[in-house]
């Protein structure tokens, strides 16, 4: 995965380069309407003391941010598709994990193993077949930019390049020689 830094007001078809995040395609390119949240990842900590007090943090701090970003419709689908999958691993995945503690309840400890193994492999099977490879993360929102992980390098490499204006990151061989 590659990382992008995209200010929050150039998230969009006029201040992007018009190649696929996903593919690094620049054929059949399209802007799709895209939403990111994010919250500090030590918010999680707070389910120690409490799943409500969690909640409420990770409310209170998540930032969220909207705009648009070139995909080709084949890798705009996979992304999507990914999403609903794994989401719907996660539930499987919880009424697995109930109906495990049932069955290991209930005098079925053969079930019940399986269903708890089936609670693990369930999401991690959807992961590896729809997600791996074809989703654009939101690592951070901070100071009006959105840090994004991106499956093209080449892509990447495109919209630094185009965000920049060309110019390289690092200084010029002649600032850093002695007069």
């Amino acid at each position: 995965m590659a990382q992008i830094i995209v200010p929050d007001n150039e998230l969009n078809s006029f201040d992007l380069p018009p190649v696929c995040v996903v593919t690094g395609a620049t054929q059949g390119v399209v802007w799709k309407k895209v939403k990111f949240a994010w919250y500090p990842r030590w918010v999680t900590v707070l389910i120690l003391v409490n799943v409500l007090v969690m909640a409420i943090v990770a409310a209170i701090l998540t930032k969220r941010v909207k705009g648009e970003l070139p995909f080709t419709e084949e890798a705009y689908s996979a992304w999507r598709r990914g999403r609903i999958f794994f989401g719907l691993a996660i539930t499987a995945a919880i009424g697995l994990l109930i109906g495990g503690a049932v069955a290991l309840a209930t005098d079925s400890p053969a079930v019940g193993v399986a269903l708890l193994l089936l609670t693990f492999a369930v999401p991690i099977a959807v992961w590896f077949a729809f997600v791996k490879g074809k989703t654009v993360t939101c690592t951070r929102i901070a100071d009006g930019s959105t840090s994004l992980n991106i499956p093209s390098e080449a892509a990447a490499t495109q919209i630094r390049t185009h965000l920049t204006g060309g110019a390289s990151r690092r200084p010029a061989l002649a600032s850093r020689m002695p007069a």
